[in-house]
Formats: C-alpha cells, sequence, structure tokens
C-alpha cells in the first residue's frame, strides 16, 4: 500500500478526507500528533510551533536558524511514523517533508471559496466578510511561508499526484478516488522502499541532532543513511581566526550523529567557502 499526503487549504475538507480514507483503507491518520512530537523534542509548547510552522516568518527571522530547527523537528516526529508504509497525513507540507520517499501518493484538495466561507462561517461563527478576509489571509500565508522554505509554489499543481475539486464532488466519492489509486502497483510498499523509510527515518534523527546542536546548527546539513552509514554533507565556513567553523565543529558534528541510535558509521563530505570573500 502506500502513505498519502493531503494538502488542503483552510476549511477545504481535507480533514474530513483525511479520515475517510483512515477508515476505508484500514490506515492510521496522522496530523497534530506530529507537531505534539516535534514540540516535545524541542522543548516548546504545541502551539508555539504550530504558529511557527502556519504562519510566514517575519524579517528577523528570516536572519536565524530557528525556523529550519522547527521544519527538521516536524520533519523528523513524521518519519518516525511512516516506516509501515501506510499512512494518511494531513499536516502542513507533507507532500514536501516526504519528498525523497517514492510510495507517497500526494493529493491536493481544493474547495470553491463559497463552500470553505459557508463552513468557516458555521464554525467560528462569523460574518461573510471576516470569513473570506481569514480564508484569504491563511492561503496567502501558506503561499508565503512556503516559498520562503522550499523554494516553491505551494498551489503549484506539479508538486502533485492528484488534485481534486470538491465543487461537484462528495469527500466520499474523492475518498473512493483516492483509495483505488493507492492499490496501484507503482505506490506499493516492496522490500526495498521499506528500506528506504527505515534509512529516511535515521537520516532525519541525525538531521534533527545537528540542528539541535548549539555548535552544528547555523549548517544547514544534507543527511543520507544507509543501513546505519550516514553521509553528512553542507557548505562550511573555512578554518580560520575570524570564522567560527574549525576542526573541532566538525569533530562535534560526527559525534552528534554518531550519538544518535542506530548510526554505525559516519562521512563527512563539506563543501568548505571563504566567508569573507
Amino acid at each position: 500500500m502506500a502513505i498519502v499526503t493531503v494538502s488542503r487549504g483552510s476549511m477545504s475538507g481535507g480533514e474530513a478526507l483525511a479520515t475517510c480514507l483512515g477508515q476505508m483503507l484500514s490506515y492510521p491518520v496522522v496530523c497534530r500528533e506530529v507537531v505534539v512530537a516535534a514540540a516535545e523534542k524541542l522543548g516548546i509548547s504545541e502551539e508555539a510551533l504550530s504558529n511557527k510552522m502556519a504562519h510566514s516568518p517575519g524579517f528577523w527571522e528570516r536572519l536565524t536558524s530557528n525556523r529550519r530547527l522547527y521544519v527538521v523537528a516536524v520533519q523528523a516526529a513524521l518519519a518516525e511514523h511512516v516506516t509501515s508504509g501506510d499512512l494518511v497525513y494531513h499536516g502542513h507540507a507533507g507532500h514536501l517533508l516526504l519528498k525523497q520517499i517514492p510510495n507517497v501518493l500526494r493529493v491536493r484538495l481544493i474547495a470553491p471559496l463559497e463552500m470553505r466561507v459557508r463552513a468557516l462561517m458555521e464554525k467560528q461563527n462569523l460574518n461573510r466578510e471576516a470569513a473570506v478576509d481569514y480564508v484569504h489571509h491563511i492561503d496567502e500565508d501558506r503561499i508565503r511561508w512556503t516559498k520562503l522554505i522550499y523554494g516553491v509554489d505551494w498551489c503549484d499543481p506539479a508538486l502533485y499526484d492528484l488534485v481534486i475539486n470538491l465543487e461537484k464532488m462528495s469527500v466520499q466519492t474523492a475518498c473512493v478516488m483516492i483509495a483505488a489509486a493507492v492499490k496501484q502497483p507503482e505506490l506499493a510498499t516492496t522490500d526495498a522502499v521499506t528500506k528506504q523509510l527505515r534509512d529516511f527515518q535515521l537520516a532525519c534523527r541525525v538531521k534533527l541532532a545537528l540542528a539541535a546542536n548549539i555548535q552544528t546548527r547555523d549548517v544547514d546539513f544534507e543527511v543520507t543513511a544507509n543501513d546505519g552509514v550516514v553521509e553528512i554533507g553542507g557548505s562550511v565556513p573555512r578554518a580560520g581566526m575570524l570564522t567560527h567553523a574549525s576542526e573541532r565543529d566538525e569533530a562535534e558534528a560526527r559525534q552528534t550523529a554518531l550519538a544518535v541510535e542506530g548510526v554505525k558509521t559516519v562521512f563527512l563530505n563539506l563543501q568548505r567557502f571563504d566567508a569573507y570573500h
């Protein structure tokens, strides 16, 4: 079977679709649990992390490594759920957090503005003007956030395998369509895919450890794993009197990775650049 990620705008029926798929396929359905687990790892509140993931950062936040740490933590928490190969995830940016995984069916759910506005008016007791403003604000925020973090347009249909419009289709009908697609051989969780899922899980654990370490958090490391053998890549300043980078920092990265359960060997493949040129 497969992993299904559901991307949707506010009040577009994503939660209802995910619940329907979970019941139809007998899959676990995950959303809030991922944020809760990530927040616990970072020692911050779930609300604080949800705000960081949902809203586009201000100017000063763009200059810190905190935003990357939050994203890495959520990705690592999600990776803990995917090793079975059967999952429905309807949290933020699942199709991007799991872009390395081959058996992911990336679904984009859209709904007419009026449908979304009516649902929001009923749920939050808003007037129509306030509901319209809210929907536009959330959509624009998500577009900016995804562009900033991933460099892609959240609305680009090329990012998804299925784009489903609920204008003339019920959630139940959409659910049946997706369930049929999930059963196709291209998305099968083979032994090779299961190994890739375990390697992805370990790589995410290492990346989170590096991002959480004060000595290594400023580098956006690329981490891959293969049966416990971990390779760490990235660009770092050349060692020198005017930079904080040093051989000690490389040793710290290696030791940080080796401390992660499941890591057997670590290879560093770091590219150096002149920080002041």
